[in-house]
């Protein structure tokens, strides 16, 4: 096999590491996964060196997938303390090569090397295939990314969609948006479809309903929704999936992505039974006279989460032409 690469998927709140080598037939072998906490180090660097350290190897290239747009000097990550610089990751850790991409770039281009079974069907339809396919999905934050066909192969564009202008449809979302409004001036999408948005929309619906706040963080609350422990709880998810789905259909008829969507980030496989049943798909598809533009188009959930360092490893290989 040739020699490993090291990737990484840098998100707001955690970093994932692994070794990518490459077999005999081309295909791409990950190893030695692990995660780190943003909150236990200081910098990417001490992240990077730790891992390095609890396997051993010392890999020359490397490629690291991070939540935020990329600049000629690095990242500055929007939903974390931590900043990545080209030079410093180069430096530190005496690579030949090194890559930054965005992380749903990365998504996006892992999305050919997916298996049997890391997919879930949320709805079915035959899609277009000479059209784009948009990758979207919360997480820390809403990433979105397109993969579009061209005659020379699959060409994947990042976005900053999850940036977008939050559009309330009922009076409900209309009210938490007035709350969120009250902290941030201009409201995204983001600040809703994120973990910081789940409880955004939690906060808010205590308050319209004049009820105590419990303070919860995010993966509580999906865990008080799941068990069926805490009614405001399930009716922040419930929100939470309705504008998801509304989002990514007016995100189809922006960019014309007719052949699929793939849902990907940290928080839709963690609440993936209330998902499936959530009105997704009903608020997906309320689009009007434009309903017919959004109906064939099939969805599926990625439930694996090593789909973004496969995709770290193959944009490595496609910046060195391979």
């Amino acid at each position: 096999m040739a020699e490993p690469i090291l990737v990484a998927d840098i998100g707001g709140t955690n970093a994932r590491f692994a070794l990518i080598e490459i077999n005999e037939s081309g295909q791409l072998i990950q190893r030695d996964a692990n995660r780190f906490r943003a909150e236990d180090f200081e910098t990417v660097r001490d992240a990077a060196a730790a891992y390095i350290e609890t396997v051993g190897d010392k890999p020359k290239r490397a490629c690291f997938a991070a939540a935020g747009p990329i600049s000629d000097e690095g990242v500055e990550f929007t939903n974390s303390h931590w900043r990545l610089t080209h030079d410093e990751i180069h430096s530190a850790l005496k690579l030949d090569q090194f890559l930054i991409v965005n992380d749903f770039f990365a998504l996006a281009a892992g999305t050919a090397h997916l298996k049997a079974g890391e997919t879930i069907e949320v709805k079915p339809g035959v899609g277009d295939a000479s059209t784009p396919t948009l990758v979207i999905g919360p997480g820390t934050g809403l990433g979105q990314a397109l993969i579009v066909p061209t005659p020379g192969g699959s060409h994947i564009v990042s976005t900053e969609g999850g940036h977008v202008s939050f559009a309330p449809r009922t009076e409900e979302e209309i009210a938490v948006m007035q709350f969120i409004a009250r902290e941030h001036p201009r409201v995204s999408v983001e600040r809703l479809l994120s973990g910081r948005g789940l409880v955004n929309i939690h906060r808010a619906l205590c308050v319209i309903a004049d009820t105590p706040r419990v303070a919860l963080q995010a993966d509580e609350i999906s865990a008080a929704a799941l068990d069926q422990s805490y009614p405001i709880a399930m009716q922040a998810v419930e929100v939470f999936c309705s504008v998801l789905g509304r989002v990514a259909g007016d995100a189809v008829l922006s960019t014309g992505a007719r052949a699929g969507v793939l849902l990907g980030g940290g928080i839709l496989p963690k609440i993936q039974e209330i998902f499936l049943n959530s009105s997704f798909v009903e608020k997906f598809l309320d689009k009007g006279r434009m309903r017919d533009y959004v109906e064939p188009v099939p969805i599926s959930l990625i439930t694996s989460d090593g789909v973004a360092l496969y995709g770290a490893a193959a944009a490595l290989l496609m910046e060195n032409g391979h």
